[in-house]
This record gives structure tokens, sequence and C-alpha cells, in this order.
């Protein structure tokens, strides 16, 4: 059964960036993806004012979302988008298994 993974943001103001996605990140999900782990990449919505976004990925069961989640790029990737999102008063939540 697949397995969706929803993380959602809202800007104080236009003018502030959403952290991306490390290079080192783009490739774990294109390897996982061309394995068939991964069976959605990662999809952006967001809302008309431009303040909300949500990304979604869909992993082809549990297993495989546990097998990224214990990479050492993601670890980092959430690290830091933790520390941007605090710098940039930009709150964020991560949906798992939705």
């Amino acid at each position: 059964m697949s397995y969706k993974v929803r993380t959602k943001y809202t800007k104080p103001s236009a003018d502030v960036s959403l952290h991306t996605m490390s290079a080192g990140l783009t490739a774990l999900i294109n390897t996982m993806f061309d394995e068939g782990k991964i069976t959605q990449k990662v999809v952006e919505t967001n809302d008309i004012n431009g303040l909300n976004f949500t990304y979604e990925i869909i992993f082809a069961n549990e297993e495989a979302y546990n097998e990224y989640n214990n990479q050492a790029v993601v670890t980092e990737h959430n690290n830091i988008r933790a520390d941007h999102c605090s710098t940039n008063s930009i709150s964020h939540s991560v949906e798992v298994g939705v």
C-alpha cells in the first residue's frame, strides 16, 4: 500500500524564501524513484496568495519511507529545513502516512 508524506509551509511574507532540497537529496529521490520505492516524486501546490505551500511525495510502502528517512542526507535536510524555518518565521508541519 502506498505511503504519502505531506509537508506544509506558511511563509510570513512573499519576500521570504523556502528552503530548497540539496543535490544529494534530489539524487536519493531519483534513485528511489528509479527503483520503484518512490511512486510519485515531490509535487508542489500553493495557494493564490503565495504564502502557503504543500509538498507531497508518495512512497511504494512504509518500508520504503523508513529506508528513505534513515538516510543521512534526509536527516541533514530536515535539520537545515528546521533551522531555516525557525530563522525566517516559517511555520511548517509534516504529515506522515496520510
